[in-house]
C-alpha cells in the first residue's frame, strides 16, 4: 500500500518536469554581442570653390575677397561650368576699355583646381543708330567688326506719307482734274559695305539697292488725288565716315548718285 501511494506522487512530478519552458512564457537566455559602430572620419576642409579670388581685370589688383560660385538654373549643370584646358571651369565675364576708349568684353576662366586661364577677350565692336537725310528720309544703321575694320549696313526710307486718295489704276491721259507740278516720291534703299578704322575714325564705302515710287498729284472739289507715275529699282553707292567717342558715335554719309547726304548718331557696344 505504501509503495502504491509513493508511485502516485512520483508520476505527476515527473510529468511536470518534462514540460518545455516555452509554455511558461519565459524567454530563452540571449547572448548579447557588443555592437560595433563604424567610425566615419569627419571632413572639415573647405571647398576650393570658396578659396578662389575675383577675376583679373586689366589694371586692377587681385583682392583677397573669396569668390562664391553663382547658381544658374538647370539640373545638369547648375553652376554653368564649361570644359577648358585644365578641366571644368566657370567663366566670369567683365567689361574693359582699351586705349581708344572702346569697350571690350572679356572672360576669366577659373578652374576647380584653382588655376586661371589668360583673359579671353572678344574684340567685337557693335554700333547702332539713327539718322536723317536732307531729302526727308530717315535711316537706321549699324556696324559690326573690330578695331581695324568693320561691316556696315544702312537702311534709308522716306518717312513722308501720301495724304491724297490714291488711285492705283489712274492714268494721266484720262485725268479730268488739274495736275500739280509737285511729284510725290517714296523710296527705300538698303546699303551694304565695309570700312577701315584709323584709331577712332572710320572711313567706309557702301553699295545700295533700292526702289523708288513716284506719283502724280492733283486736286478736285473733294480733295487730293494721286496715281502712279513710275516704279523703278536702282543701284547706287555711298561714302562716309564715323567718328567714335566713348559711348556714342557720329556718322556722316553722302550719295553722289541719288544726290543727298545724311547725318546720324549711334551707341557703341550697347
Amino acid at each position: 500500500m505504501k509503495h502504491l501511494l509513493f508511485l502516485l506522487l512520483l508520476i505527476p512530478t515527473l510529468a511536470f518536469s518534462q514540460v518545455s519552458s516555452w509554455r511558461s512564457g519565459a524567454s530563452s537566455p540571449r547572448v548579447s554581442t557588443p555592437s560595433m559602430q563604424q567610425s566615419i572620419p569627419q571632413r572639415n576642409d573647405v571647398s576650393r570653390w570658396r578659396t578662389q579670388t575675383e577675376p583679373i581685370r586689366p589694371g586692377q589688383p587681385i583682392p583677397n575677397q573669396p569668390l562664391v560660385r553663382r547658381w544658374r538654373g538647370g539640373g545638369v549643370n547648375p553652376y554653368g561650368l564649361m570644359w577648358g584646358t585644365w578641366g571644368w571651369y566657370q567663366p566670369f565675364p567683365y567689361i574693359w576699355y582699351d586705349d581708344f576708349g572702346w569697350r571690350h568684353r572679356g572672360v576669366v576662366r577659373i578652374y576647380e583646381n584653382g588655376k586661371r586661364d589668360t583673359v579671353v577677350v572678344k574684340p567685337l565692336l557693335i554700333q547702332a543708330g539713327l539718322g536723317k537725310t536732307n531729302n526727308e528720309q530717315a535711316n537706321f544703321w549699324g556696324t559690326i567688326g573690330g578695331t581695324k575694320g568693320y561691316f556696315i549696313m544702312d537702311y534709308v526710307m522716306t518717312y513722308d506719307i501720301d495724304r491724297n486718295q490714291y488711285f492705283p489704276n489712274g492714268n494721266l491721259a484720262i485725268a479730268d482734274f488739274p495736275i500739280s507740278d509737285e511729284i510725290f516720291k517714296k523710296e527705300h534703299t538698303l546699303y551694304l559695305g565695309g570700312g577701315k578704322r584709323f584709331g577712332k575714325l572710320g572711313v567706309h564705302g557702301m553699295i545700295g539697292f533700292g526702289n523708288e515710287i513716284q506719283r502724280y498729284q492733283g486736286r478736285d472739289a473733294l480733295g487730293g488725288i494721286s496715281f502712279p507715275k513710275s516704279n523703278i529699282n536702282f543701284t547706287t553707292i555711298k561714302f562716309g565716315f564715323i567718328k567714335d567717342f566713348k559711348f556714342f558715335s557720329l556718322k556722316f554719309d553722302t550719295d553722289p548718285i541719288r544726290g543727298y547726304s545724311q547725318l546720324g548718331i549711334g551707341l557703341n557696344n550697347f
